[in-house]
């Protein structure tokens, strides 16, 4: 077994280490009753050429974080009082291990109580690496400063270790998965001004550090399990400030939830745990951009399937049938065409016929939609009052360059609708730091200033709810390795002076920076090329079905560079590497999906396929219907096509990133060889039924299987 690092310990991060023991362990180390502890940095890991090739498998893994705590969003410090997980109970876990048997289900009539509260999320993956014992194998405060590649092909990663200043680590490994996600970069806009003092900033903060600031200023204690009664604590004195303002920047679904949390936070509810108490109400105010995409949809907590079922609205978005009714499906209906040898054939889909591939299909189509539409805004009452009509999303639900999200919130919108939340559609140009003046608080305030000359002043906490880059946050060396692995970055091809840009840093790990070599600007200009060549058949394929294409401009951050996407085959792999016979290198995580755990743990099997050569020939028909991928047979060509259509097709609907999961799963288990119809029944359950990540149970097992591989037991 080789030496293998990975890069997270976030859902991802961890199902990856699991599934790759999985398939290169024994059965007793696979599921080892041995605790032994494995040393901090094993001897394997330190030297340049492994020289301990016969050392145990399980010490030949490390899975690495910069937190304290692992599951990435949903680690301890991330935590907040009312932070819920957009999936309900049986739609966020893996599928060896229900949710509910590590923290059982509260059944009761509130419909909101069906999503996860976060500390949940938290407790159960801490007893699902208890479960397969890979805390030996985690390393927690590890933050990676900067990777390059050896001369021997080996990787090389420098480390900071946080919990000792100062003290630095160097790792060589064979093997290098990053599973760093898409929500490890704040996106933070740079709207401070100067302040009164140095050691005095204003007081702004991401969303990603409330859990953080509501620890230290609210008491908040995050992974204490609330209590089944709600009541009001008695008002009584605090040794915490009292707050009075808040403002909170961005229209995700983050920042409905801090509007919520703010504006409730004088009811003082047990449930959110936290031990100052509030007197008075905390005026909000929430601030959302005039342009972009605006405010997010937010959808009832319940909706109801085909079949008559009321579930869990994530639930009811993860069925076949919600693919096949967006309007920017991407399948060509079902037709004859002239194939190369001039006979005709059949291509396509029967249902991209049925429903888009006609006019009365694309009416239908279009007056579901509309009926969505006009059921969430009566929900919302948008048209109440012009405060509610500020928060009207910009464009239709299914629309690809929507925001969506789901009111888990029992009360949402009658918080907002009260007095003391205010709403803005402006931009914010500065926020400084200032001294109130009351005598009696010597804290620093923020005075906030919007586009439209107003200003909100004696602000106690600016909260950006604005999202993340979606990046990888770390240095490689040369800068021009990122592009040879196909991650995104950003590229100041002309070398301009950009230190008085206040939205990008000139030194940060995801930049490049001219004068390019001539092989970078080779590199980049060939994917434009390809780009503009596979646009031609991706618009085909869209107007098949009447997509209407959503014109989605550059991310603020992004505006003063040259925005380079993943360029990554299956969103894992770098098709250069692939081509060269290279097995060394994965991702996990570069995608958007509202059902993230049902497409991890195809991933995980996928890339541990990869790493350990188990996609190099087809499985034995005679075991496994389906062809699987045979990466050694695939051209370099054939993989940039599919990476360039990718990236197109995101470009042109506004998807971006965005998959539809289940088709997404389909794609990777046909490449396993694997089955991926999965609910057991014909076409009307297929269609309907809810794709859980149970549904994926024994994926392992069953791809060894179809490999001849000698069966081990999880």
């Amino acid at each position: 077994m080789g030496r293998i690092v990975i890069v997270g310990a976030g859902l991802y991060g961890l199902i990856a280490a699991k599934t790759y023991l999985q398939l290169v362990a024994s059965d007793e180390t696979t599921k080892s009753t041995d605790t032994d502890e494995i040393t901090e940095i094993p001897t394997c890991f330190t030297e340049s050429i492994d020289a301990s090739p016969a050392a145990s498998s399980e010490s030949r893994l490390l899975v690495i974080d910069s937190a304290s705590d692992i599951g990435g969003t949903w680690a301890k410090e991330r935590l907040y009082p009312n932070l819920l997980s957009q999936n309900s109970y049986g739609l966020y876990e893996f599928s060896d291990l229900p949710l509910s048997d590590v923290v059982p289900e509260e059944h009761t009539d509130d419909a909101h109580n069906q999503f996860i509260a976060g500390w949940k999320i938290n407790r159960y993956l801490r007893a699902w690496v208890e479960k397969w014992q890979l805390e030996k194998h985690i390393r927690l405060n590890w933050t990676v400063d900067n990777i390059s590649r050896l001369e021997t092909k080996e990787w090389k990663l420098n480390i900071s270790v946080s919990s000792a200043p100062g003290r630095r680590i160097t790792i060589v490994c064979d093997k290098l998965v990053l599973a760093t996600g898409l929500t490890s970069v704040p996106n933070m806009p740079d709207t401070t001004g100067p302040s009164i003092a140095s050691d005095n900033p204003a007081p702004v903060i991401h969303a990603k550090d409330v859990g953080d600031w509501a620890r230290e200023h609210l008491g908040y204690q995050p992974l204490k399990a609330p209590e089944p009664e709600t009541f009001r604590i008695p008002v009584k004195s605090s040794p915490y400030p009292q707050l009075r303002s808040v403002a909170i920047y961005g229209g995700a679904k983050s920042s409905f939830d801090l509007v919520h949390f703010f504006a409730t936070l004088h009811r003082n509810d047990s449930k959110l745990h936290l031990k100052s108490t509030q007197k008075d109400l905390v005026q909000v105010h929430w601030i959302i951009r005039d342009r972009g995409v605006g405010p997010a949809w937010m959808v009832p907590p319940m909706s109801t399937l085909p079949n008559g079922d009321t579930v869990a609205s994530d639930k009811a978005a993860s069925s076949r049938l919600l693919t096949h009714l967006t309007p920017c499906c991407y399948e060509t209906p079902k037709r004859l065409s002239l194939g190369p040898s001039r006979g005709l054939h059949w291509e396509g889909s029967w249902l991209a016929r049925l429903f888009h591939g006609n006019p009365i299909g694309r009416w239908w189509i279009r007056w579901l939609w509309r009926s969505i539409d006009k059921g969430l805004e009566d929900t919302a009452q948008y048209s109440s009052d012009p405060k509610m009509e500020k928060l009207r999303p910009e464009y239709s639900v299914v629309s690809c360059a929507s925001g969506i999200g789901i009111a888990n919130q029992g009360d949402l919108w009658e918080t907002i609708r009260l007095p003391h939340v205010n709403v803005y559609r402006s931009t914010i140009t500065d926020i400084v730091a200032t001294r109130p003046e009351r005598s009696t608080d010597s804290s620093t305030k923020a005075s906030v200033h919007l586009a439209d000359s107003n200003c909100i002043d004696e602000v106690d906490l600016v909260i950006h709810a604005t999202g993340y880059k979606p990046i990888v946050p770390i240095r490689f060396e040369p800068a021009s390795l990122r592009l040879d692995l196909g991650l995104s970055a950003l590229v100041n091809s002309r070398d301009e002076d950009i230190r008085g840009n206040r939205e990008i840093p000139a030194e940060t790990p995801e930049t490049i920076n001219g004068p390019l070599e001539a092989t970078v600007n080779d590199r980049i200009q060939h994917w434009e090329d390809l780009d503009r060549q596979s646009e031609v058949m991706v618009r085909k394929t869209l107007n098949a079905t009447r997509c209407a294409l959503t014109d989605r401009s550059p991310p603020s951050w992004a505006e003063s560079y040259k925005l380079v996407p993943y360029r990554l085959f299956r969103r894992m792999v770098a098709s250069e590497l692939v081509a060269q016979g290279d097995r060394s290198f994965a991702t996990l995580g570069v995608i958007l999906s509202s059902t993230i755990a049902v497409v991890a743990e195809v991933q995980a099997l996928w890339v541990a396929a990869f790493l350990t050569g188990g996609l190099e020939s087809p499985v034995d028909i005679n075991s496994t219907p389906n062809q699987a991928l045979s990466l050694g047979s695939l051209s370099l060509e054939a993989m940039e096509n599919a990476i360039s259509e990718d990236v197109v097709l995101g470009s042109l609907t506004g998807t971006g990133l965005e998959v539809e999961a289940i088709q997404y799963n389909d794609m990777l288990l046909r490449d396993l060889g694997l089955n991926p119809h999965r609910l057991g029944g014909g076409l009307y359950t297929e269609l309907t039924g809810v794709y859980r990540p149970s549904v994926y149970a024994g994926i392992v097992e069953e791809w060894k299987r179809s490999r001849g591989l000698t069966e081990k037991k999880p």
